[in-house]
């Protein structure tokens, strides 16, 4: 349920969102903005920061306990942590691909909070996109901000280098 007013930055996290949790074999479906869960019930959610020559911004990842539950099996105290992780895994995939599309950033390190504790104002919300997953939701934004006058191209440029694919490492 892609929203036509989506910035190549919503569809890229959106594309990414999926894949990730694909690799957990979690199915999600996207569902409508209006299905974002009360935060009563978000568990717990990460934020983080990403920031470059032509861009900065930070991602936000918020779900609730059913889907942490399903793609961790860790015990409930580390479920912080687990969300964090996931931040740290999204955002390392949407890297990638701006790397290709010529835009280098460098990531923070996620932080964590309880999701309750979530308050967000609709006025200044950017376009959250809102999974169905495991009984229960997965929400992920990103707040970002274009510097100099740079534009994230349509397509990735043909001289940029792929970068390793997910999953895979590199040693040397």
């Amino acid at each position: 349920m892609r929203n036509p007013d989506n910035a190549p930055l919503d569809d890229l996290l959106f594309d990414c969102c999926q894949e990730m949790f694909a690799s957990y074999e979690l199915v999600v479906e996207p569902r409508p903005r209006e299905e974002f869960p009360p935060r009563e019930r978000l568990s717990f959610c990460s934020v983080m920061g990403f920031g470059g020559k032509q861009m900065r911004g930070a991602l936000v990842l918020a779900s609730t306990k059913e889907p942490l539950e399903q793609t961790n099996i860790g015990d409930a105290e580390s479920q912080r942590d687990w969300v964090c992780e996931l931040s740290n895994q999204l955002m390392g995939r949407i890297k990638n691909r701006l790397l290709s599309w010529g835009a280098e950033v460098h990531l923070a390190t996620p932080a964590g909070l309880s999701g309750n504790n979530l308050s967000l104002w609709p006025a200044k919300l950017r376009a959250p996109q809102v999974f169905k997953a495991a009984d229960g939701h997965i929400c992920v934004w990103i707040d970002f901000e274009y510097l100099d006058g740079f534009e994230l191209p349509t397509t990735p440029s043909a001289t940029m280098e792929a970068a390793i694919p997910e999953g895979e490492a590199l040693l040397f």
